[in-house]
């Protein structure tokens, strides 16, 4: 009786005719389902991968990216970034630096209120006539040197004087012209001054001529008193420490009553008065 033939299995080839087997390269295997058709076999040794010869393609889909991007592109799309999606302070963290901002500027505010009060309330200082000598010249145009005391009553304030103007006045007629040194004055502190005022070119009123030939060696001469006027423009500022006020003229004014004008001049009267301006 003939054999049977083994009934065919349903979506197989009939056609297919399996190829001959090579002695070092095993049969071919279905292609595998994915894009990339990479064959491996596994002869005698299964953990070596054996590559069938010939030419492959690889398909890599154009969305999958196989290289690193370098570090400023990161950097480049942070900043392109939507400003909404980035990390927010914390708003403790906002209160603390506008608290420490608002205290700076109340504790700036403060001072300048304190030193603008202190450097308005300041008082004037007082100056007082203790000397005044008379040195004649040749040209008949004497010199005057006079001795200020000057003291500061501020108890918390320096006095910086930058200099001056003086004048020296008989009946309201200039006789003699000068400057105030610079310097600085502590707090409290009391000072003299010695003032030059150089004989203007004018003509000297009869009173002073007479005062200034009274002749030192006799004793019976009579002196002629004579009254003077001195008057100072001195522009100054307040300080305490580093901080200075603003600029500032002190304009004194002294009325003197002298014996006599020469070397040995006594001061009989003396009045000074000094205004801020």
């Amino acid at each position: 009786m003939a054999e049977r033939a083994p009934p065919d299995h349903p979506g197989t080839n009939k056609h297919y005719t399996p190829p001959l087997e090579h002695p070092q390269f095993p049969p071919p295997t279905p292609p595998l389902s994915t894009s990339r058709q990479l064959i491996i076999s596994q002869p005698q040794y299964p953990s070596v991968a054996t590559f069938r010869s010939g030419t492959y393609i690889v398909q890599v889909p154009k969305d999958q990216n196989y290289h690193v991007p370098p570090l400023e592109n990161a950097h480049i799309v942070e900043r392109h970034q939507d400003p909404s999606r980035k990390r927010k302070r914390p708003l403790c963290c906002n209160l603390y630096c506008i608290g420490i901002i608002a205290f700076i500027v109340l504790l700036v505010v403060m001072l300048v209120t304190i030193f603008s009060i202190m450097f308005a309330n300041s008082e004037n200082p007082i100056f007082s006539i203790e000397r005044v000598v008379v040195h004649s010249k040749s040209n008949g145009l004497p010199d005057y040197s006079v001795t200020l005391r000057v003291q500061n009553p501020n108890s918390r304030l320096a006095i910086v004087y930058n200099g001056g103007d003086t004048s020296l006045h008989f009946r309201q007629k200039t006789i003699a012209n000068g400057k105030y040194p610079s310097l600085t004055q502590g707090v409290g502190k009391s000072e003299e001054v010695t003032i030059v005022i150089h004989g203007a070119n004018v003509i000297l009123p009869k009173e002073i001529k007479k005062s200034l030939g009274v002749s030192e060696s006799s004793s019976n001469t009579k002196k002629v008193q004579v009254s003077l006027s001195l008057n100072m423009n001195i522009p100054a500022r307040l300080s305490i420490g580093t901080l200075k006020s603003r600029s500032m003229k002190f304009h004194v004014t002294c009325d003197i009553t002298v014996d006599k004008l020469s070397k040995r001049t006594k001061v009989l009267r003396q009045e000074c008065k000094t205004q801020r301006k």
